[in-house]
C-alpha cells in the first residue's frame, strides 16, 4: 500500500519582497535561499542564528540544516517568522504579511499565479493555480455542510469582511487595477 502524505503547507509560494519562495514537500522553506534572494546581511545569515530559539525551533522539528551540495536549512512557517524577527523587526512583519497574504488569500494567490506565469515559472504557476482550484472545491464542500448552522458574533463580522474584500478586490479587478 503506498500512501502519499504532504504536509498542507507544500509546494506553497510566498512572495517576500517581491522575490518568490516555494516550500518543499515537507511544507518547509529554505531560509539560505531567501537570505540570499533577499541580499540581508552576512552576520544575518542562517548558520549565524544560533540563539536558544532556534535551538527549540530545532527540537520541535520546525527548522533543520543538511550540509552538502543539497544542503540548505529548511524552515516551517512558523521558523521563518521567527527568523525574520531575529534579522529585524521590520522584516519579521513583512515576512509575517506575506504569508498572510500567501497562504490565506485566494485572491492575492491568484495574482501571484499570474504574476508567475507571465515571468515564465509556468510549472509552479500551475501548481498554484490547481492548489487554488483544490481549495475551492473543499471551501464549497465546507460551505454546504455549514448551512444551517449559527454562527457567533465573530465570524459574522469575519465573514462580513471577508465579503467586503472580495467585493473591492473584484471591483478593482474589474477597474483593471491590481489588488494586493
Amino acid at each position: 500500500m503506498n500512501i502519499d502524505i504532504t504536509h498542507k503547507h507544500a509546494g506553497h509560494i510566498v512572495i517576500i519582497e517581491g522575490h518568490p519562495f516555494k516550500s518543499n514537500n515537507a511544507g518547509k522553506w529554505d531560509l539560505i535561499e531567501i537570505w540570499k534572494a533577499l541580499k540581508l546581511d552576512a552576520n544575518k545569515s542562517p548558520s549565524q542564528w544560533r540563539t536558544k530559539e532556534a535551538q527549540r525551533l530545532v527540537t520541535l522539528q520546525f527548522l533543520h540544516s543538511k550540509q552538502g551540495r543539497l544542503g540548505g536549512t529548511w524552515a516551517t512557517k512558523r521558523a521563518v517568522i521567527e527568523y525574520a524577527a531575529w534579522v529585524s523587526p521590520e522584516f519579521k512583519d513583512t515576512v509575517f504579511d506575506a504569508f498572510e497574504a500567501i497562504l490565506e488569500s485566494p485572491e492575492v494567490a491568484r495574482v501571484v499565479a499570474k504574476i508567475m506565469h507571465d515571468s515564465g515559472r509556468l510549472h509552479s504557476s500551475s501548481i498554484l493555480e490547481r492548489m487554488l482550484n483544490e481549495n475551492q472545491e473543499r471551501n464549497q464542500i465546507l460551505r454546504s455542510l455549514n448551512r444551517g448552522r449559527t454562527l457567533s458574533r465573530e465570524q459574522k463580522e469575519r465573514r462580513k469582511v471577508s465579503r467586503q474584500f472580495r467585493a473591492e478586490a473584484k471591483r478593482q479587478r474589474n477597474a483593471g487595477q491590481q489588488y494586493y
